[in-house]
């Protein structure tokens, strides 16, 4: 639960910076609104292949949704 929470609150503030709403990000990863913002919210966990399409949308690389945690 804790992980999924941080890693969430990582995307939703790396999407904030890019300054991307739930829909760009949506139409970037090829991910639905509601997965996206279930995510965000640590409601729902993210496969590696969803982490990875994230990653590439956001600009950033994979373990920067894991560093220090």
């Amino acid at each position: 639960q804790r992980l999924n929470r941080e890693i969430g609150a990582r995307i939703r503030t790396r999407r904030h910076e890019s300054e991307l709403t739930l829909k760009q990000l949506s139409n970037r990863t090829g991910l639905s609104v509601s997965l996206i913002s279930q995510i965000e919210l640590g409601k729902s966990a993210a496969s590696m292949s969803t982490m990875y399409k994230l990653a590439a949308a956001l600009g950033v690389k994979m373990p920067y949704f894991f560093e220090t945690l």
